[in-house]
């Protein structure tokens, strides 16, 4: 991994891939009622309207490798590696142009908004439909998988105390083997160096159909998963308020340089994944503000 100094991190801060869209409300009272927006049903959530972003390819993508850089320095198939490696020179504009192509159409695109779709693991493939971005799993390769990744400052180092609400859009086309689609979500017990000190991972139903998965402080987890060598990870704990309560300073995000708190996964590690299909849409994480009003960011 990439330490806490990384030009990987200027990337982010100088380079914006593109937000999702943030508001300010005043109580929780929501607006259900539907609106029309290019022939598709949007839910007026908290009464504002977000914007669609997930767009690109609908022919499936990426089976090959990873979009990170990883593979690229592996002399493996990777995407925009020439720019990606100059940006990890140190240079801003080279930063920008590594954004631009990976946000570039002719490369999928493999970052949307804020999602970076695909960094670093193998033998996944994605697509894009009018309102969603699918991960299918075509190879028997164990770990093959698809992961999808919120790369937004807005939530690395956030204080777990003022998280409200993740939830996400599925549909679950094909189980297959493994594990299935989950969310891990990445804290620390302080804002710390280490990677992460406790993983939550909360999963969807392993069956074919359609929901929303949704995660508040009280969801109970699917599993934990402790960073070895930490001695503030999360064994036994089942809810993020059980984490706040053994580590009052929690914060969320990893600390490694990345950017992401949230990862949406089709597929798991050392497993045969084939066969599985998910697609995800309208993800949203609601948080507190200094004031206690809530902030709602959305990504179609």
């Amino acid at each position: 991994m990439w330490t806490k100094k990384t030009p990987l991190a200027a990337l982010l801060l100088i380079a914006r891939f593109g937000p999702g869209t943030e508001a300010k409300v005043r109580s929780p009272k929501s607006d259900k009622s539907p609106t029309s927006k290019a022939g598709k049903k949007v839910c007026l959530e908290y009464g504002f309207e977000t914007e669609v972003i997930a767009a690109g390819s609908t022919t499936p993508i990426g089976a090959s490798g990873p979009t990170g850089l990883g593979p690229c320095l592996a002399s493996s198939p990777g995407v925009c590696c020439t720019e990606g490696a100059a940006c990890f020179g140190g240079s801003p504009d080279a930063c920008d142009a590594y954004a631009a192509c990976l946000r570039d159409p002719a490369n999928g695109p493999v970052v949307v908004g804020d999602w970076w779709l695909q960094r670093d693991v193998s033998f996944g493939e994605i697509f894009f439909e009018e309102d969603a971005v699918c991960g299918e799993i075509t190879s028997t390769e164990k770990a093959s998988r698809t992961r999808f990744e919120l790369w937004d400052d807005t939530f690395l180092g956030m204080n777990l105390t003022l998280f409200k609400k993740f939830s996400v859009g599925y549909d679950f086309r094909s189980t297959g083997g493994g594990s299935g689609g989950y969310l891990n979500l990445y804290l620390r017990a302080t804002d710390n160096g280490n990677y992460y000190d406790c993983r939550l991972d909360f999963s969807i139903p392993n069956v074919v159909g359609t929901g929303t998965l949704v995660v508040t402080p009280e969801t109970v987890t699917s599993s934990v998963q402790n960073n070895y060598g930490s001695d503030k990870g999360c064994s036994g704990t089942p809810t993020i308020l059980d984490y706040l309560a053994d580590n009052p300073d929690a914060v969320m995000g990893v600390g490694n340089g990345e950017l992401y708190a949230f990862v949406l996964n089709t597929g798991s590690t050392n497993q045969d994944n084939s066969g599985q299909e998910i697609c995800w849409s309208d993800a949203s994480v609601q948080r507190y503000d200094e004031t206690g009003a809530i902030i709602v960011k959305t990504w179609e």
